[in-house]
């Protein structure tokens, strides 16, 4: 009896493991998301698959800090990944890893563009949600906080990718 339980002990100890992918990143099932992936069309008229969008800077109200240099790629099928430039390094690197970025989702509802991503570490989890506007070829990202005062509104430039560089599929 001894050894089944330790056997269960062991197999459960390594299947906790088992949710960050090979480069270290978080992967959860949808059921921690509280939009669904995209399914309307329209919002391929808000935002291009095929291109990256850069962190240009922050605008924070009532919050301080400072913003961290990012991408964003949006893949089809309501994916979004982030990547940070510690991570991704478009200029010496020939390929964009998604399997590299934090994993989110996308949807485009009646009322707004919103993205989510669900990252976790030893301390805590968070889903964050953001809404999402477009101003020619600026992506807006507005994050909202428990105080209803506090934002980060974040901007975003819309970049081409170089042929060159092969862009793989979201692992999630």
């Amino acid at each position: 009896m001894i050894k089944f339980l330790t056997i269960i002990f062991v197999i459960l100890c390594f299947s906790s493991c088992m949710r960050y992918n090979e480069y270290g990143h978080y992967r959860v099932g949808l059921s921690k998301f509280t939009i669904t992936p995209n399914s309307d069309d329209k919002a391929y008229a808000i935002i291009d698959t095929n291109v990256i969008y850069r962190f240009v800077k922050d605008e924070r109200i009532n919050i301080s800090g400072s913003g961290i240099p990012r991408y964003y790629k949006f893949y089809s099928n309501g994916r979004i990944a982030e990547f940070y430039d510690r991570n991704v390094n478009l200029k010496a690197e020939n390929i964009l890893e998604a399997k590299k970025g934090h994993m989110g989702y996308y949807n485009l509802d009646e009322k707004n563009f919103v993205i989510q991503f669900y990252n976790s570490n030893a301390n805590a989890s968070e889903l964050t949600s953001e809404t999402i506007l477009l101003k020619n070829n600026t992506l807006i990202s507005i994050k909202k906080y428990y105080n209803p005062d506090a934002e980060i509104k974040s901007f975003f430039i819309k970049e081409n990718i170089p042929n060159y560089i092969t862009i793989t599929k979201p692992d999630w």
